[in-house]
């Protein structure tokens, strides 16, 4: 597995692939601006209204946007992202028009967004059941907490949900009319989210509604998103990841914003390049995303590509959580006893005074410690903490290591 350093992402070239039989690894191609990137998209879709016909139908919901004359944004060579996996959601579930989706309790939640239906896959992308939640319609996009769910409907409406039970515990009035994006975001006190609409600003507000920040729209400069997803794991973040519809001609392109500075990085990857074709599908759009560690410790992006002739669930490693790589964090962090039950000692293989940064996140990215250090042995006590897997962060003399242990 190949480890991201995303700071690199806009000026490194990789130019070798190796693949394997269970990942599929595709390179960006470069299209030149003008006629030759409207007369290749024609050439694959037949044209560009052609193809908005074939895909914007009552099983695929595209941005007002997408119908115009486009002139597409040009994006130079990606590193490679790895397909994790790419489930066919017409197979596994029975129908299209699926959108929003998040993970949690081991399994994958799913929304069709012109309906009341929601179903559940396992990790595997194996069918689980379908039911509906009472108050819950025309669902966009899912996000969670880690106990709760909540949902994106299109209003200013977002319900939270317990999994468990399947009902709506409460309701929160969100500060903009139409909620199609919806993610949460762990470092709100008290925990928010950030929502948008197609080319709206990306707005952030806490659990009563109240705006904390905004992404203007004439920052990100997107005009046709669906999903986004919070990446506050990834080194140089926070960052927002989203799958917009209308940066290129395959119109389900997965954009990264960097919130400090409310401007893409520069990181831009088409999905209809790798996922679609591997999932058979000829024409996508770009529905909803969800953000998390998998058990591998692999941060990954899941998404519904709203494709034909199957909406399609994907899932790509974008990296190792928190890795910079310029440090060795097998020589450098020592975690013990590991897995813990409430105690952990993060040794750290250093010969002088000098401070060392020490950040500790659990799985959604949230930091839960956070410190100088000047001591090799950093006893920590975790009995508060809840159970699960956390990921140790080392800064040292510029460099950053991360490592991780499991709490019992």
């Amino acid at each position: 597995m190949y480890k991201v350093n995303y700071s690199t992402f806009a000026t490194r070239k990789i130019n070798f692939l190796k693949p394997t039989t269970k990942q599929i690894y595709f390179m960006k191609k470069i299209f030149t601006k003008g006629g030759f990137l409207l007369s290749m998209f024609i050439a694959f879709t037949g044209s560009t209204f052609a193809q908005n016909e074939r895909i914007a139908s009552t099983e695929c919901e595209a941005a007002p946007t997408l119908n115009a004359q486009t002139q597409f944004q040009d994006h130079g060579p990606q590193a490679m992202w790895s397909i994790a996996f790419n489930y066919n959601l017409l197979t596994a579930a029975g129908s299209n028009g699926n959108a929003g989706v998040c993970f949690v309790g081991n399994e994958f939640w799913v929304s069709r967004w012109a309906t009341d239906t929601l179903f559940r896959l396992d990790a595997s992308g194996v069918f689980i059941d379908k039911f509906t939640i009472a108050g819950v319609t025309g669902v966009r996009s899912l996000t969670t907490d880690g106990t709760y769910i909540y949902a994106g409907m299109n209003t200013n409406s977002i319900p939270k949900i317990d999994p468990a039970t399947k009902t709506v515990v409460s309701t929160i009035t969100a500060p903009i009319a139409n909620v199609r994006s919806l993610t949460y975001d762990p470092t709100v006190p008290g925990g928010g989210f950030w929502a948008s609409t197609w080319t709206t600003d990306i707005t952030q507000f806490d659990m009563s509604g109240i705006t904390a920040n905004v992404v203007a729209a004439s920052s990100h400069l997107l005009t046709g998103m669906y999903g986004t997803a919070f990446d506050n794991a990834s080194y140089g973040g926070p960052y927002l990841w989203v799958f917009d519809q209308a940066v290129s001609a395959g119109a389900s392109d997965i954009v990264q914003i960097n919130i400090a500075t409310q401007t893409q990085t520069g990181v831009i990857h088409d999905v209809m390049s790798d996922a679609g074709p591997a999932g058979s599908d000829t024409t996508g759009l770009a529905g909803g995303l969800f953000f998390y560690t998998n058990a591998s410790s692999m941060l990954t992006l899941a998404g519904v590509l709203q494709g034909g002739p199957s909406n399609l669930l994907f899932g790509y490693e974008v990296g190792t959580t928190g890795i910079n790589e310029n440090m060795n964090a097998d020589e450098f962090i020592n975690i013990f006893p590991n897995p813990i039950k409430d105690l952990v000692n993060i040794n750290v293989n250093k010969h002088n005074n000098d401070d060392v940064h020490l950040q500790i996140f659990d799985a959604m990215g949230k930091i839960v410690f956070d410190k100088n250090t000047r001591g090799q042995n950093n006893y920590i006590n975790f009995s508060k903490q809840a159970s699960g897997i956390y990921f140790v962060k080392t800064t040292y003399n510029g460099k950053s290591a991360t490592s991780k242990f499991i709490k019992e």
